[in-house]
């Protein structure tokens, strides 16, 4: 058995569910309990009334005869990518092994692997089974919430990730979550290490989910949001160098160092607020639900939407 998302097994023809939008790439979920235990996450918390769940996403076990079949009309319904995503086994990566070599057997599509890897010849293990991509998450930004959130060293994690950048170029991810106790100048600190080693970063807005130690928790202010996101983009598109950011009190950014008119000609396409990660990843109301705020649009922005986050950024900024 694997578990497929909700969004990828009607996309898949495995359900009858009527989506409001329907995923670009199709997510898998191997394993049933996680030895992480993060505070953000239903997978290592033991609760089994929850272990279905990861994001706002709901994930039901499928046999490995209908994934299969499954596949197949996916890639005819415009699936661009496999993303596996693995909770921590006490067997390490090597149970993927067999997963990952089916998976190539079957398909053409490009996988990128989220998994917990304890160094770097696991990881050229992994690309050497046919991994296309592979995510290292980091996820919470600021090292004392990290240590609270996730346990064990950022740090340590960090230098594994840029090892595996450096040996690996053009072919590492990670996760970051905003709104977990870090600051604006925190978050694109820590991003624009990233871009410079060329590892994609996929943002997340923390999302509090029933039975986590997170659950009363808060989204983060859409505004603190929309400008990471800015931000992010930016940097990763090489229009300002992160020298030239200023933060007010707290790290809340107030100057992206260039003219209003250059960062609304640079912004107003949409494209900073879009999903970001993997490419062909648009993870279809991950972060929200649908009818309320979107965080990250998986799909272009009308223009109302282009005009509302632009506008927002731009009065936030005056704000000072």
């Amino acid at each position: 058995m694997i578990r497929i998302s909700a969004g990828s097994a009607a996309c898949m023809g495995l359900t009858t569910n009527k989506m409001d939008a329907y995923p670009t790439t199709a997510y898998f979920l191997s394993g049933n309990s996680c030895r992480m235990g993060c505070a953000f996450c239903p997978q290592g918390n033991g609760n089994n009334q929850v272990l279905n769940r990861l994001g706002r996403v709901n994930w039901p076990d499928f046999s490995w005869d209908q994934l299969k079949a499954g596949l197949f009309q996916a890639e005819k319904n415009g699936i661009g990518r496999i993303c596996l995503q693995s909770v921590r086994h006490d067997e390490g990566v090597y149970p993927l092994l067999e997963l990952i070599a089916k998976l190539k057997g079957i398909s053409n599509l490009p996988i990128s692997l989220s998994a917990w890897i304890k160094d770097q010849e696991e990881a050229a293990t992994l690309f050497k089974a046919g991994v296309d991509r592979i995510s290292i998450s980091i996820d919470v930004v600021d090292p004392l919430s990290y240590r609270q959130y996730k346990g064990g060293s950022m740090e340590e994690r960090l230098d594994l990730l840029f090892g595996c950048a450096q040996r690996f170029p053009g072919s590492m991810s990670t996760h970051l979550i905003c709104g977990l106790g870090e600051s604006e100048k925190q978050a694109l600190e820590l991003i624009d290490r990233l871009v410079k080693a060329g590892v994609s970063v996929a943002l997340f807005a923390f999302v509090p989910l029933k039975g986590t130690a997170l659950a009363e928790g808060s989204p983060p202010p859409v505004d603190s949001y929309r400008r990471v996101q800015a931000g992010y983009h930016l940097l990763k598109k090489k229009k300002v160098k992160s020298e030239l950011f200023r933060f007010a009190d707290q790290g809340r950014l107030i100057s992206f160092g260039i003219s209003e008119a250059e960062l609304i000609r640079q912004l107003s396409p949409g494209t900073a607020f879009q999903t970001s990660g993997c490419p062909g990843c648009n993870r279809p109301f991950y972060n929200e639900r649908p009818g309320g705020m979107i965080y990250n649009y998986h799909r272009d922005l009308t223009e109302k939407e282009r005009e509302t986050a632009l506008e927002m950024i731009i009065k936030s900024l005056k704000q000072q």
